[in-house]
């Protein structure tokens, strides 16, 4: 077997696994009725409690239900939001769509880093559905890129049928390990629930800076967040600051920043992202 046919046959398992992975490990846990039945034969030994019993279960429960709820509220608040230094700039950073020509990748793309990996060396997973190999090339959405001060919802509903994602509004959706896969920014991000702030960048001496913790991506009807930082304002394994150029008298820009996905058939893989194109500033 010559190294191209092999590459392509471990490409095949590796999507195949991927595709595959949505079984719920619960399902696989037996129901556990014979620990219930013998738990209410014994019930029916027990003596009836008193009302003094049942004030006091009644006040057991009333306090572990208000310190569930105080958690949970504690849980989904606001994740502090990260500063960024420079002059705001606010508006439409537009995407300049993705080339690939001998072995280089140019315009705007992503790559994933497998587990254990590195940016700077890989792996990287190879996308069968790229002509770009292990670069999955972008083409701008509707809106013709990524907004900050304000945000770009995905649609309701945010998947077809098949597990395609729709949101077309940063980036059109591509096909990645031939199930479309695309990005969107929202006010909760939809995989931790935790409230987050629209992107927000910033210039200084012509470099750029800011926070993209609104950014998910979905697809096959899962959500990634892909921010930097995440959510509630860590930055896990490869996640690394938002860093970038910019030109002010051309507009021209170019933005990078990696996120490590926590959760889901891609756990501890990394989403480095690459976006250039011009900036439209908001009138």
């Amino acid at each position: 077997m010559n190294r191209s046919s092999l590459k392509y046959l471990v490409v095949g398992i590796v999507v195949g696994a991927i595709l595959s992975g949505g079984i719920n490990a619960s399902a696989l846990v037996p129901s556990g009725s014979g620990s219930a039945s013998s738990a209410g034969a014994a019930a029916v030994h027990k003596k009836k409690p008193t009302k003094k019993q049942k004030a006091a279960a009644k006040r057991k429960a009333a306090a572990k239900k208000k310190a569930a709820a105080k958690k949970k509220k504690k849980a989904k608040q606001p994740a502090p939001v990260a500063t960024t230094a420079g002059i705001p700039l606010t508006g439409l950073f537009k995407i300049n769509p993705g080339t690939y020509s001998g072995g280089t990748a140019g315009g705007s793309y992503i790559r994933l880093v497998l587990a254990n990996g590195t940016v700077a060396n890989g792996p990287f997973f190879p996308n069968p559905s790229s002509k770009g190999g292990t670069y999955t090339l972008l083409n701008p959405g509707t809106d013709g890129g990524l907004r900050t001060g304000a945000y770009q919802p995905p649609p309701s509903p945010p998947f077809s049928a098949t597990g395609d994602a729709l949101a077309g509004r940063i980036m059109a959706p591509q096909r990645f390990a031939f199930i479309s896969y695309s990005a969107s920014t929202s006010p909760t991000d939809p995989q931790t629930g935790l409230a987050v702030p629209p992107p927000a960048i910033s210039v200084a001496d012509g470099k750029l800076s800011g926070q993209l913790q609104a950014i998910s991506a979905e697809w096959n009807k899962s959500f990634f967040n892909q921010g930097s930082p995440k959510p509630d304002g860590s930055s896990p394994g490869l996640t690394s600051p938002v860093t970038g150029t910019y030109n002010a008298d051309t507009k021209a820009y170019t933005l990078d920043w990696t996120s490590q996905i926590v959760g889901g058939p891609f756990n501890n893989f990394s989403g480095h992202w690459h976006l250039e194109g011009t900036f439209e500033p908001t009138c």
